[in-house]
């Protein structure tokens, strides 16, 4: 997702307006990024806000396979294990209340959103929920 988010970056900086393939050899990225709906983190918020600026322009995620001698795909991989040795810039450990207070604003926005079910906003008398039994 960090490299979906990065091309769209690169193309909003040199306005490279068009038609545009992403191709990605994570067909979990490119399924969660599908499922546009239930997208909820901040990674993939930001490459939704980025398509949405290019929406006049035609913008392809598609999905290839690994490992089976792509030209491209071998260059990409072989500059991600280049970027894995790299030294890293200090990165703060997260304490547990530090991770305790992010989990716990994660669960109160969660509870300001209502439910989707067309049975939560039935306000009258006689508002029920049907279950089948097994």
């Amino acid at each position: 997702m960090i490299a979906i988010d990065m091309t769209l970056k690169f193309v909003l900086e040199h306005q490279l307006f068009g038609e545009i393939r992403i191709l990605s050899d994570s067909r979990s990225v490119i399924q969660y990024l599908v499922n546009w709906r239930d997208v909820s983190d901040r990674k993939g918020m930001d490459i939704f806000n980025k398509l949405r600026t290019l929406c006049n322009t035609c913008v392809h995620l598609q999905w290839i396979p690994s490992h089976v001698n792509l030209k491209y795909n071998d260059i990409a991989d072989s500059l991600a294990k280049e970027g894995t040795i790299m030294l890293q810039a200090h990165v703060e450990t997260l304490t547990y209340l530090k991770l305790y207070s992010r989990r716990k604003a994660l669960v109160n926005i969660s509870w300001r959103h209502p439910l989707a079910h067309s049975w939560y906003h039935c306000e009258g008398p006689g508002a029920s929920i049907c279950f089948n039994g097994v």
